[in-house]
């Protein structure tokens, strides 16, 4: 089982740190925020991983390539989470894993690929709930205008992308040639009736994506790493 970190953005939303350092170079507790992600891979059987790089991504493979030996690196321009996919369309010729390169998880990655396979899926994506706050009264009547319910500031539960996916092969042949998205991919499968299942986890998430969240899991990391 093969894997593909997507790190070929430019980290806009970790400005200025990401003027000077890629993203997924920033520490997180004991480690950089990638390392997480390359040590839980390899621990859910992972045999080889390719990460997908821009130019500024150099300093990663600089900092990476002496301390893994099955991590391989390839580049692309920032095409976007599913575009960069396209540089490795001739590389990967079997079922394998996609993974974000600012979001961790704990779960049980090889259970989600037995999933995948046993849902003959084209992708799978990873998802968790959220409960995203209403900060306003939440009104419902029925048909002829008369209130059923008033909630108060209720709490309304969503479903999320994790940005973690099991894929086959089969989805090179939707990618476009210029930016894409993974939500355009997974629409592209679907309208051409391809498989595409979701996978709930059971375990921690967390999504590193801009200032606000990367400082408040490094508070969760720097804890866990005790007095020093």
């Amino acid at each position: 089982m093969e894997a593909v970190i997507l790190a070929a953005g430019i980290g806009k939303r970790m400005k200025p740190l990401s003027y000077t350092i890629p993203k997924p170079l920033l520490r997180l507790g004991d480690r950089s925020i990638i390392e997480h992600i390359i040590d839980w891979l390899l621990a859910n059987d992972i045999k080889t991983i390719k990460i997908i790089l821009s130019d500024f991504g150099r300093l990663i493979e600089l900092y990476l390539k002496d301390k893994y030996s099955n991590v391989e690196f390839i580049y692309s321009k920032p095409l976007g989470t599913a575009g960069q996919l396209g540089v490795l369309k001739k590389r990967i010729k079997d079922t394998f894993v996609i993974c974000y390169s600012d979001v961790l998880s704990n779960f049980d990655l090889k259970d989600m690929v037995i999933y995948h396979k046993n849902k003959k899926s084209d992708l799978t994506i990873a998802t968790t709930e959220m409960s995203l706050p209403i900060k306003y009264g939440v009104i419902t009547n029925d048909k002829e205008g008369r209130l059923t319910e008033w909630a108060e500031k209720p709490s309304l539960m969503i479903r999320i992308n994790l940005g973690i996916y099991v894929a086959e092969p089969v989805i090179f042949d939707y990618l476009k040639s210029d930016i894409m998205q993974m939500n355009e991919l997974a629409k592209l499968l679907i309208a051409s009736k391809r498989n595409v299942f979701v996978y709930h986890i059971k375990g921690e998430y967390y999504d590193l994506g801009n200032m606000e969240e990367y400082e408040k899991v490094n508070k969760i990391f720097e804890e866990r790493l005790g007095n020093i």
